[in-house]
């Protein structure tokens, strides 16, 4: 009997398809091809197969989907996106006339009441509105009434590259984020999306 020498490991064995096994991860199947002499034969494993019905297939898959169902997003996030390519950090940013939302305030909340039953009959709203031109010029708009204030949020949005993230002392975060003419700017995180 000849002694041969293993190409994945470089040891030499004179039964080298006893050897073999060694290199089957968790009870694999699966075996590499290894070149040997022709005079000694390679005596492989049989593949074991498991044959199931339709039903249980079937019963595999709606428990495998009940599972990623119930599961928590964010590790499956985690563990779905460790093989992917990073994708940048993006938010969305309110434009009103032409210009970027950089901020807002309410300036007056005011509920109307009726003067002998006491009943709110309506209320008056006022919001300021801080924007940033084309040219970076920062203008500030008075908008009355939540329903346009709501319009001037969410009717024009465009999203934009998050550069990097601030926090300061209180927990507020600030992000520099490039808009679509290239510009970078500084806006508080309670201004996007």
């Amino acid at each position: 009997m000849t002694i041969q020498k293993c190409e994945i490991c470089g040891e030499e064995s004179k039964a080298l398809h006893l050897h073999m096994r060694k290199h089957k991860n968790n009870n694999t199947t699966e075996t590499k091809e290894v070149k040997v002499e022709q005079d000694v034969p390679v005596v492989t494993p049989p593949v074991e197969t498991v044959s199931i019905s339709k039903k249980e297939w079937e019963d595999v898959q709606n428990q495998l989907k009940m599972l990623y169902n119930v599961a928590d997003k964010g590790r499956i996030y985690n563990y779905e996106s460790k093989g992917a390519e990073k994708k940048p950090f993006r938010v969305k940013l309110s434009v009103y006339s032409n210009s970027i939302v950089i901020g807002w305030r309410t300036m007056k909340d005011e509920l109307i009441k009726h003067p002998q039953t006491g009943r709110t009959v309506g209320e008056v709203q006022e919001y300021e509105l801080l924007l940033l031109d084309n040219s970076g010029v920062e203008s500030k708009v008075i908008i009355n009434g939540y329903s346009a204030f709501s319009d001037a949020r969410y009717s024009e949005r465009v999203e934009v590259e998050v550069v990097s993230k601030k926090e300061d002392w209180q927990g507020n975060y600030t992000f520099d984020v490039i808009l679509p003419d290239n510009r970078r700017i500084s806006i508080d995180s309670r201004f996007v999306n």
